[in-house]
């Protein structure tokens, strides 16, 4: 599966992620079996040491599951941003990835005026890239 991001949904992602800094981002994309992310959900860090990993504040998870599943939607991918890192999972990202089903997007901030989106399935503790699209709001 490619996901497949609108240009204003990766604005949204990455503003989510540079107003963060030095804390990573997290959130969820959510949309239909074709991969077309519907809506991105930003979620708010409450990791033990938000500079290097995130875990997603319980409330938000379950009100973007609930509203996830109420709109008939399904769990595309887990976003989270790097900010001094590459755009690669860490070992941590590896021990916390319990969504086999879900692309784990990473944005790296190291450049913050080029910030770097890669995608990953990550099952098994085995790291495969995935490819993802951006396009005009008018093609999804």
């Amino acid at each position: 599966m490619t996901l497949i991001l609108t240009v204003a949904q990766l604005a949204q992602l990455l503003t989510h992620a540079q107003a963060e800094v030095p804390n990573e981002a997290c959130g969820l994309l959510v949309g239909n079996e074709n991969g077309h992310v519907i809506h991105v959900l930003p979620a708010i860090n409450i990791a033990d040491n938000p500079t290097v990993e995130y875990l997603m504040e319980p409330h938000d998870q379950l009100r973007h599951f609930q509203a996830m599943e109420e709109a008939g939607l399904e769990l595309l991918g887990i976003y989270h941003s790097h900010p001094s890192s590459p755009a690669y999972p860490s070992p941590t990202d590896l021990s916390m990835a319990y969504y086999p089903e879900a692309v784990y997007v990473i944005a790296s901030l190291t450049q913050r005026e080029s910030p770097v989106l890669r995608a990953f399935r990550i099952l098994d503790g085995q790291i495969s890239e995935v490819g993802f699209r951006v396009v005009p709001a008018e093609v999804v």
